[in-house]
């Protein structure tokens, strides 16, 4: 069956909705002035551990003592944990920049990226430099780009290229190094036996880095792909968002996750509503985070 696309409402129609189901408005100009700046569509997704589904009614309605503040209080929690994410995903980037500059230059030469004998797939590395040459050309004004350009003959070695490549890209350049290369930073640089890890880990912290810097959800978010590589005994947690800040946390420096924990835990603090299960965390969650 197909479901009808729903007629246009206004911000004092939709708080009615809202109304009509069952939510408490303690301040009206308050809450339509969040549904004019944050959209009702969006406030709706912090509501939906709020409310159940009605048969008689056909519709949902909130459960008793829940009110658009509740709602508030979710999104703004989702808002704090987003920029936790975001801030720990910088430092991840940087560090995995650094660590392939360092690496591949030392073992290659400055310019050894440009050979596509160094890496494991030939077609992954001609996709690589095509979308450096586009980084290089969007970013041609700014100092370093420009030194290179006119002092150096468009020689860039790979410590500067690293610095205009996403951070999707710099995963990708470091998936498609030669496995032993692999194998060796995520040794060296990571403490991490298994190059499988730092790959998968990698990846999960670009696509929570993209969740978090575009405004996604992560609260009450039911899966996120691809799953983490997690040990077994936690191996269930691997498409919550649980998981992925497991793979955040063990690619941090060591003197970066005992603030990652406490910034999270910060979030919970001040925003006593949100429910740490709602986003697949385990009851010791940070214990398994330390432990494992």
């Amino acid at each position: 069956m197909t479901l009808k696309i729903k007629d246009f409402c206004t911000y004092e129609q939709q708080l009615d909705i809202l109304r009509r189901r069952g939510l408490i408005i303690h301040d009206e100009a308050i809450a339509l002035r969040h549904l004019r700046e944050k959209n009702y569509y969006r406030l709706s997704a912090y509501s939906l551990t709020l409310r159940s589904y009605n048969p008689c009614s056909g519709e949902d309605h909130f459960h008793a003592g829940a009110s658009f503040d509740d709602i508030v209080e979710l999104y703004d929690f989702d808002e704090q944990f987003r920029s936790v994410v975001l801030s720990a995903c910088t430092i991840v980037e940087t560090n995995l920049k650094a660590y392939v500059a360092y690496y591949h230059s030392q073992k290659y030469g400055p310019t050894g990226y440009l050979n596509n004998k160094n890496f494991e797939v030939p077609w992954n590395h001609a996709k690589l430099l095509n979308a450096l040459s586009k980084s290089l050309h969007l970013r041609k004004d700014e100092p370093f780009v420009l030194h290179h350009h006119n002092d150096l003959n468009d020689i860039y070695p790979i410590w500067v290229i690293v610095e205009v490549l996403s951070f999707d890209q710099i995963s990708m350049m470091y998936k498609n190094l030669l496995s032993t290369d692999r194998a060796a930073i995520a040794r060296e640089f990571y403490g991490i036996p298994s190059r499988k890890y730092i790959e998968n880990w990698t990846h999960c912290a670009v696509v929570a880095r993209n969740i978090a810097a575009h405004g996604a959800r992560f609260y009450h978010r039911p899966r996120i792909n691809p799953p983490a590589k997690l040990p077994k005994s936690i191996n269930d947690y691997g498409t919550k968002p649980f998981g992925f800040i497991y793979a955040i946390y063990h690619l941090l420096p060591t003197f970066s996750r005992t603030q990652f924990v406490t910034n999270i835990q910060e979030c919970f603090d001040s925003h006593p509503l949100a429910k740490p299960s709602e986003l697949g965390f385990p009851l010791h969650w940070k214990e398994i985070l330390i432990q494992n």
